[in-house]
C-alpha cells in the first residue's frame, strides 16, 4: 500500500516507521526537515518538506495513487483539512485525522472524519478504571493478535446475524449501537443498516468480518 503519513512528530514517526517495516511504501510529510530525524534507521520510505494541506505538497507524495492518509500533526485544523482534500479531491479511500479537542467529535462523527482522540481514550479509561466494579478496558497494541474494533454495517450486512459473525471463532460481538441506543445483543439478533458494531476479533478475522458486515475487502 501507499499510505502517507502527515506530521513526523512521535506519533508520526513511529507509525511511519512501523508501516514501512511492514513494506508499505510510505511517505511522510513535514514542515521540518528536522522532524525526520525522529524516524528510526529501519525507515525505507520518503520524506517530503512541506504544509500537508498543500496540493502541490501532497501530489509530491503520490496522494493520487495513495491508498491511505494519516494527518497526525498538532494541529486538528490541518489534520481535518488535509483528510478532506485527500478524500473528497484526490479519492484516497482511507483516511483518518488526529484529534485533540474532544468537544469537535460530534461535528466529526457527522462529516464522517475517521478520527483517533487521544484525549477522549485517556479519559474514558481513567473514568472506567475508578468505577468500583469495573472490567478494565484493553486498547490492542501493534503486536496483539486481538483488537477491539467498530464496523458501521451497509446494506450489505443488514440481515447478518451475530450467530453469523462469530461462527468462526475469530470475532466476538461485544456491543451494538443503533442511533443513540447501545445494547448487548443475543445471537440471534440481525443487523440493520448503519449499526455500528464493536467487536474483539483477531487480525486474521479482520477481512471476513469487513467483508461480512460492510462488503469492504
Amino acid at each position: 500500500m501507499h499510505i502517507i503519513v502527515g506530521g513526523c512528530g512521535r506519533v508520526g514517526a513511529e507509525l511511519a516507521e512501523r508501516l514501512s517495516d511492514e513494506g508499505h511504501d510510505v511517505v511522510v510529510i513535514d514542515t521540518s526537515e528536522e522532524a525526520f530525524t525522529k524516524i528510526g534507521t529501519t525507515f525505507n520510505g520518503e520524506s517530503v518538506v512541506g504544509d500537508l494541506t498543500d496540493k502541490a505538497i501532497l501530489s509530491r507524495a503520490g496522494v493520487e495513487r495513495a491508498d491511505a492518509l494519516a494527518a497526525v500533526t498538532p494541529s486538528d485544523n490541518a489534520n481535518l483539512m488535509a483528510v478532506q482534500i485527500a478524500g473528497r479531491l484526490f479519492g484516497v479511500p482511507h483516511t483518518v485525522a488526529r484529534l485533540f479537542n474532544p468537544q469537535r467529535e460530534a461535528s466529526y462523527r457527522k462529516m464522517g472524519v475517521r478520527y483517533v482522540s487521544e484525549t477522549s481514550m485517556i479519559v474514558a479509561s481513567i473514568r472506567n478504571d475508578v468505577q468500583p466494579d469495573s472490567l478494565p478496558v484493553h486498547l490492542a497494541g501493534s503486536d496483539d493478535d486481538v483488537a477491539v474494533v467498530e464496523v458501521t454495517v451497509t446494506a450489505v450486512g443488514r440481515g447478518v446475524s451475530v450467530a453469523e459473525v462469530e461462527r468462526d471463532g475469530d470475532a466476538r460481538v461485544a456491543k451494538v449501537m443503533r442511533g443513540t441506543n447501545s445494547r448487548v445483543p443475543r445471537q440471534d439478533d440481525r443487523f440493520l443498516t448503519d449499526d455500528v458494531v464493536v467487536c474483539a476479533v483477531r487480525r486474521a478475522g479482520m477481512r471476513r468480518l469487513r467483508e461480512l458486515l460492510a462488503g469492504d475487502a
